[in-house]
Order: C-alpha cells, then sequence, then structure tokens
C-alpha cells in the first residue's frame, strides 16, 4: 500500500509539474523527406568511382551516421527530426558500391536511412553532411550521402607454405621522403629498402610472388604528391594485385638515443592482422635479439587501407647510436630478413589452422 501510495503521488507531482510548465510531449516533426535521388562519377584524378545519395527535405534536420560491420555491413544515417511516408526509392545505379536504401521510421520524428554495402567500409570512403535550402535556386534543405568504392575483404591463400602466395612488400619513405636519419646520417629509406630487398629475394627463392611498392630511391606517386596520396599509391600497388597479405617495413626513431627495440603495429580490419603482426614479431625478436617492444594497434594508413591482412615493421631504433650501426649491417639485415620470412610462413600456417585447412 505504501508503495501503491508514493507511486501515485509522484505522478501527481509530475501531472502538477507539468501543468506549471506548460510542458507537453513533442508534436510530430512537419519536416517531411520528400524525394530521393542516385548520382554516379568517377574522379578524373584518382579514378575513384563514387555513389552521390541525395534525400530532399522540407526543411532542416540533425543528421548522425555510423557503420556496422559483418555479416550486414551498412552505413546508418539517422535523421532527427523528419518523417518520411510512402517515398518513392529508385534503385541504386550500381550494386557494387551501394546494394540498395531503405528508409526505416523508429519514432514518430526520427527516420533511418539504411544503406546497404557489399563490403566493409573505411572512414575515408565516405561522407555525410547536409547542404541548406536555396529559394532562389528552388533547391530544397539536403542530406549528402557520398560513398566511394567499399572494401572487398581478400580471403588468404590458406595453405601453408609460402610457395604461390602473393605477397607485397613495401620499403618506407623513399626519393623526396627520407624518413628518420640516425646519428651516423643513416637514412631511413636506404635501410628500409636494402633490407625489403633481401626479404624478397629469400620469398622468391621460397616460391612467393614479391609485388614491390618500390626497388630504387623513388617516390611511389611523385615528389609533389600529399603525404596521403604517396600512402594511398603505396596500398594501391597491393589492392591492385591481389595480395595476399602486405608488409610495410620501417625503422624507428626517438629524441630519447636510449630507446632500442622491435615493433610490429596493424589495423584490426580482418581477422588475421592480429595473427600476421605477432607472428612475424614473435620471429624477428627470435632472429634479431633486439628488445621486444611488442605488437601495437594503429591507424596508419598503409595498414588500414589494404584488403588484405597488413603489418607495419619498426625493425629498431636508428636514433640510438649501437643499433643504427647493427641495422645497417649487411650482415644483420640478412639476419633479420631471414626472420621476417619465417614470420611469413609461420602466419600462413596458424592461418590455415585457424580455417581448418592444413
Amino acid at each position: 500500500m505504501r508503495i501503491r501510495y508514493c507511486v501515485g503521488l509522484l505522478l501527481t507531482m509530475l501531472l502538477s509539474l507539468t501543468s506549471v510548465l506548460g510542458w507537453a510531449a513533442p508534436a510530430e516533426s512537419n519536416v517531411k523527406i520528400t524525394a530521393v535521388r542516385w548520382g554516379r562519377t568517377v574522379d578524373a584524378v584518382t579514378g575513384t568511382v563514387k555513389i552521390r545519395l541525395v534525400l530532399d527535405a522540407s526543411g532542416p534536420v540533425e543528421v548522425e551516421q555510423f557503420i556496422t560491420a559483418k555479416p550486414n555491413w551498412r552505413l546508418f544515417v539517422t535523421l532527427r527530426g523528419a518523417s518520411a511516408d510512402n517515398i518513392a526509392i529508385p534503385p541504386s545505379p550500381d550494386p557494387t558500391i551501394i546494394k540498395g536504401l531503405s528508409l526505416v521510421k523508429s519514432t514518430k520524428d526520427t527516420v533511418h536511412a539504411l544503406i546497404e554495402l557489399p563490403g566493409s567500409l573505411p572512414e575515408d570512403q565516405y561522407k555525410v553532411f547536409t547542404v541548406k535550402a536555396d529559394p532562389k535556386a528552388n533547391r530544397p534543405f539536403r542530406i549528402v550521402i557520398d560513398v566511394g568504392k567499399t572494401v572487398p575483404i581478400t580471403d588468404v591463400k590458406f595453405s601453408a607454405g609460402l610457395k604461390g602466395k602473393v605477397i607485397a612488400i613495401d620499403p618506407g619513405h623513399g626519393g623526396s621522403d627520407p624518413g628518420a636519419i640516425g646519428p651516423q646520417r643513416t637514412f631511413e629509406k636506404k635501410v628500409n629498402l636494402d633490407l625489403s630487398m633481401q626479404v624478397k629475394a629469400i620469398l622468391e627463392r621460397a616460391g612467393a610472388q614479391v609485388v614491390m611498392t618500390r626497388q630504387t630511391d623513388i617516390d611511389c606517386s611523385n615528389p609533389d604528391a600529399t603525404d596521403r596520396e604517396e600512402l594511398m599509391a603505396r596500398a594501391m600497388v597491393a589492392n591492385n594485385r591481389k595480395a595476399d597479405i602486405f608488409i610495410s617495413i620501417h625503422h624507428n626513431s626517438s629524441a630519447n638515443s636510449n630507446l632500442t627495440g622491435t615493433t610490429t603495429y596493424y589495423y584490426r580490419k580482418t581477422l588475421f592482422d592480429a595473427v600476421l603482426a605477432q607472428s612475424i614479431q614473435d620471429a624477428m625478436v627470435r632472429g634479431g635479439g633486439l628488445d621486444n617492444i611488442g605488437v601495437r594497434t594503429a591507424n596508419f594508413f598503409v595498414v588500414k587501407n589494404t584488403w588484405m591482412p597488413a603489418a607495419l615493421l619498426e625493425i629498431g631504433f636508428l636514433s640510438n647510436p649501437r643499433e643504427e650501426q647493427m641495422l645497417s649491417s649487411p650482415a644483420f639485415q640478412q639476419k633479420m630478413a631471414l626472420a621476417i620470412v619465417a614470420g611469413i610462413d609461420q602466419f600462413f600456417g596458424q592461418a590455415a589452422k585457424m580455417r581448418g585447412e592444413q
């Protein structure tokens, strides 16, 4: 009885407060989604195919977006302060980029635009924004959604061994970008390339096909390119050749010249990125004998925007005088190249076990 009395009293107080403040439930939105339009463009510089989806609205709305992961890749765009009824939705002009669109009403003033995707979609491959109404040009308020070509999830050849595998090797920096420079003027771009070429030779002797982003001291795009364009050029070498894995080889540097050790970075975009990074890190620590800094996640462009499992290796610190001397030694490079290849071989064996395809 006491609980019932308290609840009743609370409700009475709330109703009284509502009356005093003049509060009422928000009325149904007057803003309507009035039309859906598609467009398809090709970037003249990059060749990127893009779909533009435009939703016309009778007034301003608030927009939020997020992506859901597999098995159902979707871009959710939430339109707050809007409603949509009986809107004709034309089919997507390119199902390889957007499979379809549906408008789902979740509350009386919230609509979700569910964009079905054929694969994962990196953050830099889509953009959602609004455009104010332009009465003079007879243009309504618009919600614009640009979506680039989605990333096909490349399947690893899950057999053990290196024979027949396509492996992309990326010697970091090069050309106009020297990378780190050690106390004895050791250029990172040079030791990256020297080590990468040794890795290439060992892999090819084992029967692998090696795809190099560069084999000389050059930029992968052009000297005037932005950092992003240069990194995209490297990623696309691997993507276009449908490599099974991507390895970017670097050497570290720090203001603290006492720091030493080996590190491997990855970006979690497939089930196998972490496995690849750990396999190579373990092998490099065993083979090179440097301090084990460990495996870490990172938002590095080349490991994020390659379509296959990828790892970025920081072999050691050029900023450490003792380590600089070791890292520039052909004998140590050979030892480390063998370790990297052993780690790659270990990865394919472990990946095969994970898929039950030994």
